[in-house]
């Protein structure tokens, strides 16, 4: 999408969460205050313009603006999964269609581009035909070139082998070598900053480098842990050796010293540690979901004799036997659109007197 949060339109966003999401009490005027009677001034050169009142779209940068976005945006999962399979995380939408016959898919794929074409202008919004790319993927090697033709608002959207959504690279061998590749690098070039600041004459502290490590390198090499956790291990290994340099870099300690007691000075768990203990909190808690949760669905009615199946994620996950079934269940109900909800109403001031320091206020 283009500018999507700049582009909400405010009167039908209070009108769906009125009617669709049964929003009442002090809740929906309060938001409509949130969002009504906002203006901004622009700075150029030490010259401050006048205020400019700003009569649409959801504040960018506030925590709720995503939730007003993905409140505005409901409904599209009901169009499009007329067609095809939807997936959507705020402004990030993903939409696929498989089966044995590749005309019908790709037919399927450009009504469904139309369906969400009309409810973008329904809703005021933009789909970005210069943003959106397309990939295919396919067991038939005969088809292993083929690009399908995917248009939206008359335009051809573009054709990438490896496609990138929400930081994952796709690849049609589904080994994750393209993604933990691009990560490798990225990973490496940060690697610089350490270097940089752990000179031997005036570098920081061997606590300071870890803490750097930790924010800065690790989490790139961690991105999508339950999707590439299947991987081979010598994919696995270029993540770990990327650590390990790190780790060199954190205690000064030669290449010719042992990897356990390289990791060991830098207080590092190797990346093998940490994934199992990451696949076991992640998979317990899609467990723990009931029926209504679509991933937790999908997982307890997963099926392993299936052909590109047997090394998945999912698979992969019940070969380490990491499900425990005292977890407890959810306890969190699921609520659909349409539902009537109870209002939700704001305390504008204590019912009682109290004293702060001593009592705890009784609302």
């Amino acid at each position: 999408m283009s500018r999507a949060f700049d582009r909400v339109w405010r009167q039908l966003l209070i009108t769906k969460l009125h009617n669709y999401f049964s929003i009442r009490g002090r809740a929906l005027p309060w938001i409509s205050d949130f969002l009504w009677d906002r203006s901004i001034r622009v700075k150029y050169n030490n010259c401050l313009s006048g205020p400019f009142t700003i009569r649409q779209g959801v504040p960018q940068g506030s925590v709720l603006s995503p939730v007003l976005f993905s409140l505005y945006i409901t409904g599209i999962e009901k169009v499009l999964a007329k067609l095809c399979e939807v997936g959507i995380f705020t402004d990030d939408i993903i939409v696929w269609s498989s089966g044995s016959d590749v005309g019908e898919n790709k037919l399927k794929l450009n009504r469904a581009m139309e369906e969400a074409h009309s409810f973008a202008e329904m809703h005021k919004l933009i789909f970005n035909a210069f943003k959106s790319l397309t990939t295919f993927f396919s067991t038939n090697r005969h088809l292993f070139n083929y690009q399908p033709k995917i248009s939206m608002n008359g335009i051809q959207l573009c054709y990438v082998k490896n496609a990138k959504y929400l930081g994952y690279t796709l690849d049609q061998e589904i080994t994750s070598n393209k993604h933990i590749a691009r990560q490798v690098i990225k990973a490496r070039k940060r690697l610089n900053v350490l270097k940089f600041i752990s000179g031997r004459d005036w570098g920081v502290e061997a606590s300071t480098l870890r803490t750097t490590f930790i924010s800065l390198i690790r989490p790139v090499l961690e991105l999508s842990i339950p999707i590439y956790s299947c991987a081979s291990d010598t994919n696995l290994n270029k993540l770990e050796r990327v650590q390990l340099c790190a780790a060199r870099i954190i205690t000064g300690l030669r290449y010719s010293c042992q990897i356990d007691i390289v990791l060991f000075e830098s207080n590092l768990p190797s990346l093998s540690k940490r994934r199992l203990y990451s696949l076991t909190r992640y998979f317990n808690k899609l467990y723990s979901y009931n029926e209504q949760h679509r991933t937790s669905a999908y997982l307890h009615a997963w099926i392993n004799n299936r052909r590109l199946m047997k090394h998945s994620p999912f698979s992969y996950a019940r070969t380490l036997n990491i499900h425990y079934s005292d977890v407890e269940p959810h306890s969190l109900s699921f609520t659909g659109a349409g539902l009537e909800l109870d209002g939700i109403y704001f305390h504008d001031q204590l019912l009682t007197s109290v004293t702060k320091s001593s009592e705890i206020p009784a609302l």
